[in-house]
């Protein structure tokens, strides 16, 4: 069987200590990885040499439990990425994916082990970094994209699933990706795929294509491959979708509720209930007169703008914007925007010798996504998200009769107002990357091997957000009045004419009205003037040179002592440039802002080191020791180090044991260091129980404040304790069965993120008084300093090294290959089976700690949406394939089990201990049922013994389950999109 963590012993690597080319064919083994289920013949299959290691050994029994993910899995799935494989492995959580729609969505596939945030697993290609990411305007490290790499070429996938810093370096916390070229690829292979959903929509289309051919008479290798994708998107999620229909959203309920009421109720038909197409005069500012309340601006039968009494649900304005209920629009938002990518990667190799060999590679990679998002207009002296509109505004005085007109104050009408109208924001975001690297690789003397490389890599993402409205423009040209000989001024303009306020003062200003009420019209000139798009770009540059030498410097008694050592130097680099109305903050939506060229240098230095200590002795089969050790110097947080321990013991062939002990590190990036702050459009901060509880602010109207975000230059390094311990079972008994089961625990401390203005609001103000000595305060600015009885203006989220997590559990794996003719030789083909399956039983960080909850929360069991809260993991996640092989024909079935968990576990709901609806943590439901997916796949090869023909068929989600609700935040474990098939052409020759 082949070899993974803990595995048997392994050929002989090639020279660039990597296993033979048909190494990815093999079934994976039993420390907890994926094993093919559309493996070959006993006969093909070789053990391969992981990645937990940077020794690349023959025979190493790695203590660091290893998953592997081959070709042939992908190509059972019809991944289109190596991200959709990854993220059904039980300890991936999927963060980014394309399904989460919206305007924040860029279409980047990141990899998130243990769930603590791609920024803290390392990803490689073929043991070099790639460049990330790095969105403009966003405070968090850049990570790669896995849309970049042509899948055609991937040979397979290691996921060392624990710390490995000292191996490899900072970002490794939770673990490392690499990603291994198939770089021996011996002809052509290609592959044409279409798909879709049930409801016809996210409409898919693939290509990929691959070559390899050797010149020079054998001493050069040279390999080709890209690949095109484009998918259609999907129309609003509440469109085709049953589930999607029942708008169901889980919201909170004010402190004076009725008894009975529990704190959150999860409920169905939760629409907007204080604003409107049209525009609404709202029932919750004490302004607008009782009278007009709950009249909304709509178009009549004569085609003119008149009122009509708005049908309300329940809880309006005591639910935010929200109630539930009643007749209005829905949230705008789609499950997947358009997107398009294609790549392309070319690498070369010529042995100069049999010991010395050159290599280069290319990649260039363009990924490109649409989004749309609901944008609510937002007007300077409005409350919250609602526009003043004057009495004497023309389009107002048109709208109501003259009693109505006679009951307005002369400050005017709040409206609440949706945008709809003038259509959704749009967001068009283009991440284009190249990389280029080469080196120098080869081996000397008895064993030791060299290799000298060096990698440059370039990321350009740029942002156009289009139909944004320019606040001040927007609200100038709401604000239209009628001209009068009492108000023309200079102007020139004709009395009787309608035009804005604004330029009555001054003509030249460009200002053109804009009617809102009942249904927005407006001149082309107008939207000119009110509207723009806002351009951002963002260059990231990654420039890395490394150095690494291994070998055996002496023999002990239990076998050769191996030694690695090596040195890496890097540059990064980061620079943002906006156009100058966002540099400007005039748009309405929050953007980036200019960013100086900003860079930092690392120099690292490792060490690593494998002892036998026994072997065949008579007590036990063997035992080995690993440990490294790394140095790294950063130009901008200073200087750190790392290290690993573990050992490994097989008391017996069958059993091994094995454990770890790391210390990792995270260094803070370049957008995390020197992202310029940004304060947020103003935010409404309601009074009362909610937040402000000071006795100043309790029996006052809402204020606004505004959020400051941005990066820290005092940033320091992350620091990460991971331990993990466990067995791996390979029975001689039952020769092709293969198990493991393994502990880790994990530890981040000094980590960097940012507080939410919420949980500073409350964790300063929310037992009604401020005081200096409190942190969260000091992240605070008051009018006059005043901390008693000043307006909260503003609040300071900015990146800062304050937050810890901590998680512990399980991985369970096991693996069985069973040729059917040795039960009975009347039984045709080959079976296989394996399951893997993370048990999480701690997940926690110090941003659940506050003055509602002194000790925090232990996510472990949540799978619900945010909810102001911070996301979770299942409490068991469980993927396992079963695949029949029988002449041409392959089917394969897998079940993906995700257990009953909570929608938010710092809720209490009436099936658990302790439940009152009186309780400030109440829930109507705390439940999310278990849910089990079922995918089905079939292959039928209709080729020759030298043309490679193959036709086939995935269907995902086969039962159309649908998720649960509430759904549209949460697609990190349940299929948003239903019943979705693919179905393809493979050929090669």
């Amino acid at each position: 069987m082949a070899q993974t963590a803990g595995g048997t012993a392994a050929p002989v690597p090639n020279a660039d200590g990597q296993a033979p080319a048909d190494a990815a064919q093999a079934p994976h083994g039993p420390d907890g990885s994926v094993m093919q289920t559309a493996a070959p013949d006993d006969a093909n299959v070789a053990d391969i040499v992981v990645t937990a290691s940077r020794i690349g050994r023959a025979g190493f029994n790695a203590p660091t439990p290893t998953v592997v993910v081959g070709a042939a899995t992908l190509e059972q799935r019809a991944a289109v990425n190596v991200a959709d494989v990854l993220n059904e492995v039980p300890s991936f959580r999927r963060t980014a994916a394309p399904e989460s729609g919206g305007i924040g969505n860029v279409g980047a596939n990141n990899v998130d082990l243990r769930g603590l945030t791609p920024v803290r697993t390392l990803v490689l290609l073929d043991r070099l970094r790639l460049p990330g990411v790095t969105v403009p305007g966003q405070t968090v490290a850049g990570v790669p994209d896995l849309n970049i790499i042509p899948t055609a070429l991937i040979k397979q996938v290691d996921v060392v699933t624990g710390g490995a810093s000292a191996a490899y370096g900072s970002d490794a916390v939770a673990g490392v990706v690499n990603l291994q070229l198939n770089t021996k690829l011996q002809g052509i292979k290609a592959n044409a795929q279409y798909g879709a959903t049930r409801y016809n929509d996210a409409r898919e289309f693939y290509d990929s294509i691959a070559a390899g051919t050797g010149f020079a008479d054998g001493r050069g290798h040279i390999v080709v491959g890209g690949e095109y994708q484009h998918n259609d998107g999907t129309d609003l999620f509440n469109d085709k979708r049953a589930w999607g229909r029942q708008n169901a959203a889980l919201v909170s309920l004010p402190a004076n509720r009725a008894a009975g009421l529990p704190a959150n109720l999860v409920a169905n038909n939760v629409t907007f209930g204080t604003l409107t197409t049209g525009g609404l005069i709202t029932p919750t500012v004490a302004t607008n007169p009782v009278a007009l309340r709950n009249l909304q601006f709509v178009v009549g039968p004569n085609g003119a703008t008149t009122t009509a009494p708005f049908d309300a649900g329940a809880y309006q304005g005591q639910i935010a914007t929200q109630m539930i209920g009643g007749s209005n629009v829905s949230p705008y938002q789609v499950l997947r925007g358009p997107s398009e990518r294609y790549n392309l990667l070319g690498h070369v190799t010529y042995d100069f010798s049999d010991h010395v060999s050159v290599w280069a590679q290319g990649l260039y990679s363009n990924v490109y996504t649409h989004n749309v998002s609901a944008q609510i207009r937002a007007a300077t002296g409005g409350t919250g998200p609602f526009i003043t509109i004057r009495r004497d505004n023309a389009y107002l005085q048109q709208a109501l009769t003259p009693g109505q007109l006679a009951l307005v104050p002369a400050g005017g009408l709040s409206i609440g107002y949706l945008g709809n109208d003038f259509g959704p924001p749009a967001l068009d975001t283009t991440n284009e990357t190249t990389r280029f690297a080469g080196g120098l690789k080869g081996a000397f003397g008895s064993g030791w091997r060299w290799d000298v490389s060096g990698n440059y890599g370039r990321n350009k993402s740029v942002q156009l957000t289009s139909n944004s409205a320019i606040t001040g423009n927007f609200n100038n040209a709401v604000d239209a009045v009628r001209v009068t000989s009492a108000n023309v001024g200079a102007s020139g303009l004709p009395i009787g004419s309608i035009a804005c306020r604004s330029t009555l003062a001054t003509p030249t200003n460009g200002c053109v009205p804009i009617n809102i009420l009942g249904q927005a019209s407006y001149s082309p000139a107008a939207y000119a003037y009110a509207f723009g798009t806002s351009r951002a770009q963002t260059i990231s540059t990654l420039l890395e040179g490394s150095a690494n030498i291994s070998g055996e410097p002496v023999s002990l008694w239990a076998g050769p002592v191996t030694v690695g050592a090596g040195v890496e130097i890097r540059r990064e680099t980061l620079e943002t440039n906006v156009d100058a109305t966002s540099q400007a903050g005039l748009f309405a939506a929050r953007v980036a802002r200019n960013s100086p060229h900003v860079g930092q240098t690392v120099k690292e230095v490792y060490g690593e080191v494998i002892i036998p200590l026994l072997k065949d002795a008579s007590f036990t089969k063997s035992l080995e020791f690993n440990g490294a050790a790394r140095y790294t110097n950063y130009t901008t947080s200073g200087s750190v180090g790392t290290w690993k321990v573990g050992l490994t013991w097989k008391p017996i062939q069958d059993i091994l044991f094995r454990s770890t002990l790391s210390r990792d590190i995270r260094a803070p990036s370049l957008p995390e260091l020197f992202t310029p702050s940004v304060a947020s459009v103003p935010s409404p901060l309601t009074n009362g129980a909610a937040t402000d509880v000071r006795p100043a602010f309790v029996n006052q109207a809402a204020y606004a404040y505004s959020a400051i975000t941005g990066g820290s230059a005092k940033l320091t390094p992350e620091i990460g304790h991971t331990f993990t311990a466990g067995v791996v079972f390979q029975p001689r008994f039952l020769s092709r069965f293969q198990a493991s089961v393994d502990f880790y625990r994990i530890r981040v401390s000094n980590a960097i993120g940012a507080t939410s203005p919420a949980t500073i609001i409350q964790n300063c103000v929310g037992t009604g008084t401020a005081s200096a000595g409190n942190p969260y305060c000091q992240l605070i600015s008051f009018a006059n300093n005043d901390l008693a009885n000043g307006a909260i203006l503003s609040v300071n989220g900015a990146n800062a090294n304050f937050a810890e997590f901590r998680t512990k559990g399980l991985d369970i794996a096991a693996s069985y290959m069973q040729p059917l003719d040795e039960i009975s030789a009347k039984l045709p083909g080959r079976l296989a089976l394996t399951a893997q399956a993370t048990h999480v039983i701690e997940y926690r960080s110090s941003l659940d700690v506050s003055l509602l909850y002194p000790n925090g929360v232990n996510r472990a069991g949540q799978t619900g949406a945010l909810f102001g809260g911070s996301a979770g993991l299942p409490s068991w996640q469980v993927n396992g394939n079963i695949d029949y092989k029988v002449g041409r024909l392959d089917v394969n079935a897998q079940i993906r089990h995700i257990s009953k968990s909570h929608q938010n576990n710092a809720l209490i709901g009436p099936d658990q201990t302790g439940y009152s609806p009186a309780l400030f943590n109440s829930i109507s439901n705390n439940v999310i049922p278990a849910v089990t997916y079922f995918n089905f796949g079939a292959s039928l090869n209709i080729g020759s013994e030298k043309v490679r023909s193959e036709v086939y068929f995935v269907l995902n989600n086969a039962f159309d389950k649908a998720p649960p609700l509430p759904a549209i935040n949460n697609n990190a474990y349940y299929d948003l999109l239903g019943r979705a098939y693919r179905i393809g052409v493979r050929f090669g020759f």
